[in-house]
């Protein structure tokens, strides 16, 4: 059967994956299913495939392929794989949209146009739907990330509108901090809002997002589900120290970001603390050095990362 919007629904956690790379840049696909049972272990039910986190633009149309098959493959339907098709041309979208769908995904989502960009939100709607109607069957959430695309119109008011015109528009991976706009596209009819900036996300949860698409999901979801949980059972205060502890991360996350040419790659580095290597980032984004790996050991443990009961480690 055929699914449409209402079937599918994204909450809790849902980590943005990274992808593995040997030493040489190069794809490392058999660590994808080690990493597939380590998010299994830590009870995560949905992952965000080639998108920021996944360097997803440092990566070939093929590569891309590649990676969603793997995974699709070794998940074995234990995971829901939202797949991100978004490139600098639509025409590769719709391919990698057309690949998402006939390999077995669950959903797509898409960034913008991120170099003739849209001037206005009835263009933004057309580019979507061209790729949202190529994989009908695929619920299709749009990438909202101003930040790094310079894209940011009132998506209140492109969720009202695109939904008429795109039948399996499914909601948004709302990843501004911009409040005022996320709470009004909590409050469009049957619109899947999953908030991305895990250092604002208590806020974002109390403020009506349905889940969270997060790159620190991947090595630290006992702290999110703690922070969750507490949200749920009224412990503000305990919610609070939860997102503290994200807070002091992404600190040191931006510290290394600045060093190594993007948060991504810092980022990346927390994996083998919870038993995967998943190699280093790709150009234009650079590996630590011995002396930037050593001081980033004594700034994690300094940071008390190993008290916090991140996740279970592999």
């Amino acid at each position: 059967m055929a699914k449409i919007p209402e079937d599918f629904w994204l909450e809790g956690l849902v980590p943005a994956v990274f992808t593995p790379f040997d030493q040489y840049g190069e794809l490392d696909l058999f660590k994808i299913e080690p990493y597939c049972a380590y998010l299994l272990k830590n009870n995560i039910k949905a992952i965000y495939v080639n998108g920021t986190t996944g360097e997803g633009k440092s990566l070939t149309k093929d590569e891309r392929k590649k990676i969603l098959e793997k995974w699709i493959q070794v998940s074995e339907g234990r995971l829901k794989i939202v797949a991100h098709v978004g490139v600098l041309n639509v025409r590769e979208s719709k391919e990698l949209a057309k690949h998402a769908e006939e390999s077995g995904s669950d959903a797509i989502a898409s960034l913008p146009p991120l170099f003739f960009k849209p001037q206005c939100i009835g263009t933004l709607i057309e580019h979507c739907k061209a790729i949202a109607d190529v994989a009908p069957h695929l619920p299709f959430y749009y990438y909202h990330l101003p930040i790094m695309t310079g894209v940011d119109f009132n998506m209140e008011n492109f969720l009202r509108e695109a939904k008429k015109s795109i039948p399996n528009l499914a909601g948004i991976k709302f990843s501004s901090k911009d409040l005022v706009d996320m709470i009004g596209c909590v409050f469009q009819d049957n619109m899947n809002v999953v908030f991305g900036c895990d250092e604002q996300l208590l806020a974002g949860l109390v403020t009506g997002a349905h889940g969270a698409v997060g790159s620190t999901h991947n090595f630290m979801p006992k702290v999110f589900e703690r922070m969750m949980e507490n949200i749920k059972t009224g412990e503000m205060q305990k919610a609070r120290e939860e997102q503290l502890r994200v807070q002091k991360l992404c600190r040191l996350m931006y510290k290394y970001g600045s060093i190594l040419g993007g948060n991504v790659a810092a980022l990346k580095y927390f994996m083998p603390l919870v038993g995967l290597d998943l190699g280093p980032p790709r150009e234009p984004m650079k590996a630590m050095n011995e002396n930037e790996a050593r001081q980033f050991k004594k700034d994690v443990e300094d940071l008390g990362f190993f008290t916090w009961d991140p996740a279970t480690i592999v």
